[in-house]
């Protein structure tokens, strides 16, 4: 350093000199400021992931709600179709049950869909259903797969005869397919102390 530099930086203040704070010495870059804007940042991301990871979770569960409201219409008009049935056109109804199933339900349909048009012709009944409660007990949407409870009124009308009112309640095992939900398995559910 030669005599003059030292003269020019010996005579000036700190004020006089940006890059010295008030103790003569370098100023920190950032401090406080950095801090600030380094806090709005993380607030920022924390919010916009916070909006992210709800909208996704409010979208799962909409989806879900959703699959469960289709299985749950799907199920009352199924256990309707499979309960209805009109000697007069037996070919009609034996076609809904057809359309309403699949699996396991659907081979037996059609495995003794010859018995089934011959009893119903024979017997002479027209049977007509109306649901008065169903509810999914279990839905599993990435299998595609629910079971749902329902109570079913059915009308048994001998021809001739005064109508008969039955009651029963069936567990509908709905499968998904390209087609809609369709009952893959049925089983009637008996009440407490039911026998039979």
């Amino acid at each position: 350093m030669t005599a003059s530099t030292t003269e020019s930086t010996a005579n000036t203040t700190p004020a006089d000199r940006p890059d010295l704070g008030p103790s003569g010495g370098r100023r920190r870059v950032g401090g406080p400021r950095a801090l600030q804007v380094a806090a709005a940042v993380a607030v920022v991301a924390a919010i916009v992931f916070g909006v992210l990871w709800l909208t996704t979770m409010l979208s799962g569960e909409r989806k879900l709600a959703e699959a469960r409201d289709d299985v749950l219409v799907a199920a009352r008009q199924s256990a309707i179709s499979l309960n209805t049935l009109d000697w007069h056109d037996v070919d009609g109804g034996l076609d809904r049950w057809e359309q309403t199933s699949t699996g396991a339900v659907l081979d037996e349909f059609r495995t003794n869909r010859a018995q089934y048009a011959q009893f119903v012709a024979q017997s002479k009944r027209t049977t007509t259903a109306t649901v008065s409660d169903a509810a999914v007990g279990e839905l599993d949407d990435r299998a595609g797969v629910a079971r749902v409870l329902v109570g079913v009124d059915v009308t048994v009308t001998p021809d001739g005869q005064q109508p008969i009112p039955t009651r029963q309640r069936l567990q509908l095992e709905m499968s998904r397919t390209d087609d809609g939900w369709k009952v893959s398995k049925l089983a009637p559910i008996r009440a407490p102390g039911q026998s039979g």
